[in-house]
């Protein structure tokens, strides 16, 4: 082979490898772009499906401080009073349970950020799997989850209860740990479905969890005020 021969050889192995590499890499900007859509696809449907639970959860709130409303008539007991805060998540609760800690991904994928931060959808996600496994109370970075609670976010600014919190998020949980833990880790639960994110969640059995109690009503703790009185 001459040389003039082996310079358009050469030549020409370098510009098909030079478009090669360049459909690769839209290939690969593509298949990226296409993945963090479906990320952000999957915390809008989580969203939908967390408020349609939180819902119902107020409305159930909106039951109970109907019920509290008539202890003005005399018609409760003490103890049930004592109960009926506890269930309205007016008094702190303490026992064993698991504290769950979640933060940003660490990692520089780049493309969209938005899809590599914990949002509120998923929080909701994690705080809906605590109660649906019988945790007895739960709260987010100090705020006590009930029945009226909003989890909401705004890029990364995520606000529960009206409260500005930000990451890492510690969730608090109170019940029986070993079925807590179970319901974020069995297969395609909220662990792993945020795993391919880079969503770093830590879970630690606790024999001594406190959850406070929920401090961002007026109106119900009025009426149980009333009440002892």
């Amino acid at each position: 082979m001459t040389r003039h021969h082996y310079s358009i050889a050469l030549t020409g192995t370098c510009i098909l490898l030079g478009v090669i590499i360049g459909v690769q890499y839209n290939t690969v900007k593509q298949q990226r772009i296409s993945t963090e859509n479906q990320r952000l696809s999957e915390v809008t449907l989580a969203l939908n499906q967390a408020q349609g639970e939180r819902d119902a959860l107020q409305k159930q709130n909106e039951t109970l401080e109907r019920t509290l409303k008539e202890y003005q008539e005399g018609t409760y007991s003490g103890v049930e009073i004592e109960e009926l805060q506890a269930f309205a998540g007016l008094t702190a609760i303490s026992g064993e349970g698991v504290i769950v800690t979640m933060n940003d991904s660490s990692t520089n994928m780049g493309g969209d950020r938005n899809a590599y931060l914990v949002h509120a959808e998923d929080l909701l996600s994690v705080v809906n799997e605590l109660n649906g496994a019988g945790a007895e109370a739960v709260s987010i970075n100090g705020q006590r989850m009930v029945g009226k609670s909003a989890i909401t976010c705004a890029g990364s600014i995520v606000m529960v209860n009206g409260v500005r919190v930000a990451a890492p998020f510690e969730i608090k949980a109170v019940g029986d740990p070993d079925v807590l833990q179970s319901a974020l880790k069995f297969p395609g639960g909220v662990v792993d479905s945020l795993s391919p994110w880079g969503i770093e969640i830590t879970i630690r059995k606790e024999a001594a969890v406190t959850v406070p109690a929920y401090t961002q009503t007026a109106l119900v703790k009025e009426n149980v005020k009333e009440a002892e009185e």
